[in-house]
């Protein structure tokens, strides 16, 4: 008998061991494990049939081959509610971090919320977050690891003053969606750069990323405003811009007669510099998408141990003349081409990366970076 009781007391020692080493798992599989376990993150992401988009989807597939992350993906959501949608089914199927660009400002809240209550990381780039009560609460979300924004703004007069060195003095403008922080900037850099440098803003209509929709739209602007002399373009992603040029070479004007300026880079781009129409083209958004990106992986594995959320910027890249889009297009806008080595990659998810550090990657993104990185 004090055999077996001896026998049954080690077992019941064993199991309470057991158990003991079962509680102490963190409640976050990202904070263990290291580069050494496949973590999983969601990407919800607008599309990869744009130079940008391709480009994006390109570099983040590499980077977690290299890193040993499994993504998945989720492409095509323009809302909040198809955003959410992705992001909890992401949740669901076992991501330990998401990473979106935010299609208005309460997706950040949303999406923010719903990482935070199970226990994920989150990163955003492309947008700022105009609410300052929606950013409070947001940086305040301890799952919130990144968040990086350009500045549409200045960016958006810069092209102003782009026109106004041509002589440009009247325009016509394609602005943006007033629930969108990044629209918000570029509608506001473009109406305070025309006054600024004495250019009138002769019509507008709002974008909507629909090719058809920007056509017409255009030939509006031809039927009602003859002496319309440029264009501004707040997006010209979902083959917007190339709708632009197209209507323009089809409307029986001289080829140079009508300058546009244009965020989003596009195809058929170098092309439209080289016969006159475009004459400042915004783009380069891809390196803020990555640093955010590999923010993320480093908090999911485990390496960053800091509280609160990266708060990072980007100023993109203003493009203004067939050789320089030629160089983009070749080494940015070029799933090909992965621009970053894998050094570079590699250097972006260690524990010595900091807010700092991550500033200094994006402050270097330059077209003498491009150049460069180009070189080998």
């Amino acid at each position: 008998m004090k055999k077996v009781l001896a026998l049954v007391m080690a077992i019941v020692m064993m199991l309470a061991f057991a158990a003991c080493t079962t509680n102490n798992t963190p409640a976050n599989n990202g904070n263990a494990g290291g580069a050494d376990v496949k973590h999983k993150i969601g990407m919800i992401w607008y599309g990869n049939t744009d130079p940008m988009g391709g480009t994006f989807y390109a570099w983040a597939n590499h980077a977690a081959e290299l890193l040993n992350v499994e993504l998945v993906w989720h492409l095509g959501d323009y809302t909040t509610e198809a955003e959410l949608s992705a992001c909890e089914q992401m949740i669901s199927a076992g991501c330990e971090g998401v990473y979106f660009i935010p299609m208005d400002t309460a997706a950040n809240l949303q999406l923010g919320n719903a990482c935070k209550d199970a226990g994920v990381y989150w990163a955003v780039s492309n947008r700022d977050i105009l609410d300052e009560s929606i950013k409070e609460a947001c940086y305040a979300n301890p799952y919130m690891v990144t968040h990086i924004w350009d500045d549409s703004y200045n960016l958006a007069k810069n092209m102003v003053k782009v026109l106004a060195d041509q002589g440009i003095k009247k325009v016509c403008m394609i602005s943006g969606d007033p629930k969108d922080a990044m629209m918000v900037d570029r509608n506001n850099g473009f109406t305070d750069g025309c006054k600024e440098y004495g250019i009138e803003i002769l019509g507008t209509f709002q974008t909507e990323t629909d090719a058809k929709v920007t056509t017409d739209g255009v030939n509006n602007f031809l039927t009602l405003y003859p002496d319309m002399q440029g264009i501004l373009s707040v997006s010209g992603t979902a083959g917007t811009a190339e709708a632009i040029i197209s209507t323009l070479e089809g409307s029986g004007k001289e080829a140079g007669s009508i300058k546009v300026a244009t965020f989003d880079t596009f195809d058929g781009n170098k092309e439209a510099f080289e016969k006159g129409w475009l004459a400042a083209n915004a783009g380069g958004y891809t390196s803020e998408c990555l640093v955010a990106f590999l923010a993320l992986v480093n908090r999911v594995q485990g390496n960053i141990k800091t509280e609160g959320p990266f708060k990072l910027h980007l100023t993109p890249i203003v493009i203004t003349n067939a050789e320089e889009m030629d160089l983009f297009s070749k080494y940015v806008d070029n799933p090909e081409v992965q621009l970053y080595s894998d050094a570079d990659i590699k250097a972006m998810v260690q524990s010595t990366c900091d807010e700092a550090y991550y500033q200094s990657v994006l402050d270097n993104w330059t077209i003498e970076f491009i150049k460069s990185a180009a070189n080998g």
